[in-house]
């Protein structure tokens, strides 16, 4: 299914009305010329699509009428969290991207051993718009987390609710991916997912998260970025839980 949607804040939505402000406002008054009367398809970023009508609209916000509403429109079953060693440049921005687009429903910005730049507040808030533009490109309707950056210990300490935990390494131990069998339909599985940096993770590291009960998994015999990595492990895992058919 192939839909247009615009961005409203849930605090923005009242009763049987809703309001869509800023830069989606202008996107509908400006760029795609809306009147009162269109319908438009909105989302809260929290799982929930409204079909609205407008009823009245300027370049700053639009004020709509709620027709219809629908949960979690092109959304996964599985929480895939995607712990990514920051990357330098703009291919963090395009994990983000892609990511988003896949079915990931946390990104969390990794400090590693081997990172060599760090996520301050710019980034973040860039790569908070990026999952934005890319959850509507993608017809999804939950605005994937981007967390503070953190530390490798902290993490080790994240998923113990997790039916996987896995760290991609092609070291000596590493194993073909494989994710637990969904049981039943209402089985909602979940899975916290470690890639490297460029340089990949320490043996350090690999052990420590192994003591943390993390899986070591092997990509295959071809060497990837970080980034390629990252998209491999989280499509793979979604794959694997019947997510990309």
């Amino acid at each position: 299914m192939h839909w247009e949607s615009f961005y409203v804040e849930p605090q923005n939505v009242h009763g049987k009305e809703l309001t869509i402000s800023g830069d989606e406002a202008h996107h509908l008054a400006r760029v795609l010329r809306k009147q009162k009367g269109d319908s438009v398809w909105a989302v809260d970023g929290q799982g929930t699509a409204y079909e609205v009508q407008i009823m009245h609209i300027t370049r700053n916000d639009a004020q709509a009428k709620i027709l219809q509403t629908r949960r979690r429109i092109g959304e996964p079953v599985a929480e895939i969290s995607l712990a990514q060693g920051i990357l330098k440049g703009e291919r963090f921005d395009w994990l983000v991207e892609k990511a988003t687009e896949i079915g990931v429903r946390r990104i969390i910005p990794l400090m590693t051993e081997n990172a060599e730049t760090v996520a301050g507040p710019q980034k973040l808030s860039r790569w908070k718009r990026v999952t934005m533009a890319a959850m509507k490109q993608s017809g999804r309707s939950v605005l994937p987390e981007i967390t503070p950056m953190k530390s490798f210990q902290d993490i080790l300490s994240m998923g113990t609710d997790c039916h996987c935990r896995l760290i991609a390494h092609s070291g000596v131990g590493s194993k073909a991916l494989a994710v637990p069998e969904l049981t039943s339909p209402k089985f909602k599985p979940k899975a916290l997912i470690l890639v490297g940096p460029e340089g990949g993770f320490t043996e350090s590291e690999v052990e420590q998260s192994r003591d943390h009960g993390f899986q070591p998994i092997s990509l295959g015999s071809r060497r990837l970025r970080g980034e390629t990595a990252g998209i491999v492990v989280l499509s793979l895992v979604l794959s694997q839980w019947g997510e990309l058919e």
